[in-house]
């Protein structure tokens, strides 16, 4: 059997290139620890939100809602950019809108001011929904957290079977991710309609 060819980036994990896991299968981009730690935090802002105004019936926690599903959106489009393996996992779950096809300038909504006539309806849950969306969303923020772990132990680990032991477990990982996010979609009521400019 041949030896596979090895690119630069390999190098940098401190053995003999043959035994590195394949980059493609095992996205090690920096940003993305940042990018998923983010869209965690996203979501659990999006379930309290939800919460709070069917509990309180204040507008305010809906509006400030859709802005966070927006962030979760944006968020994750950067993370399928830098991660084919979590793409490939949310467009196999049908959230092919959370998919960055190709890497380009972002464009940025208009300011708050500009926006707010032009801001879509966000509808709040069911009330008897909101445990089943807390318990989804505490899910794809255990998950996100994991994967980045299993990524810094990618990173750390010397031997390979180690290395792709960890690939292995993180790419499980975006696997549920993609299928707690389209199940919290159903209960949520997203993706939200595209906001008018």
């Amino acid at each position: 059997m041949a030896k596979p060819t090895c690119s630069p980036a390999k190098a940098s994990y401190g053995c003999h290139p043959s035994c590195m896991p394949d980059m493609d299968e095992c996205p090690n981009h920096p940003d993305l620890y940042l990018l998923r730690d983010a869209a965690a935090d996203e979501r659990g802002a999006i379930a309290d939100y939800l919460t709070c105004a069917a509990e309180t019936c204040l507008e305010i926690f809906l509006d400030v809602a859709e802005d966070e599903m927006r962030h979760y959106v944006e968020t994750m489009r950067l993370i399928s950019l830098f991660d084919p393996v979590q793409a490939e996992m949310l467009e196999e779950q049908d959230l092919d809108f959370l998919v960055m096809k190709r890497p380009g300038k972002p464009k940025w909504p208009p300011t708050k001011k500009a926006q707010y006539k032009q801001d879509v309806e966000v509808v709040s849950p069911n009330k008897k929904d909101l445990p089943a969306i807390h318990c989804l969303t505490k899910a794809i923020q255990d998950e996100l957290h994991a994967i980045n772990k299993y990524q810094r132990y990618m990173n750390e680990a010397e031997d390979p079977r180690v290395k792709n032991h960890f690939c292995e477990l993180m790419n499980d990982e975006k696997e549920h991710v993609a299928e707690f996010t389209a199940a919290l979609f159903k209960l949520t009521h997203e993706p939200l309609p595209e906001e008018t400019d």
